[in-house]
């Protein structure tokens, strides 16, 4: 009975053995494939942080642009009323001197 018992506790601890190096592979191919998963939602995540950046990026440039332009007609117009306005100073500057000289 004792070489029966020593058997079987062989046997048992050939079936831990080989239990234990099962979950041990188990173990690192469920590691290898969360690192896998990490990476893709890694990558992902920095795909999509640039397509964000790159449309913040757009929408910043056009609202600049449209600034850019608005300053710049407001300035226009500016400018022009200040032209019409020297224009209009300089003929009654002109018709002043006239009448002063020619009487």
């Amino acid at each position: 009975m004792s070489i029966e018992l020593l058997r079987k506790i062989k046997e048992a601890e050939r079936n831990y053995q080989q239990k234990l190096k099962q979950a041990e592979q188990e173990k690192k191919s469920a590691i290898n494939e969360a690192e896998k998963k990490a990476i893709l939602k890694i990558r992902e995540a920095e795909i999509k942080a640039k397509e964000e950046t790159s449309k913040i990026t757009e929408e910043v440039k056009a609202k600049a642009e449209k600034n850019y332009n608005e300053l710049l007609n407001q300035f226009e117009k500016k400018q022009m009323k200040l032209k019409e306005k020297a224009k209009k100073v300089e003929k009654e500057a002109i018709e002043l001197i006239v009448k002063q000289i020619f009487g």
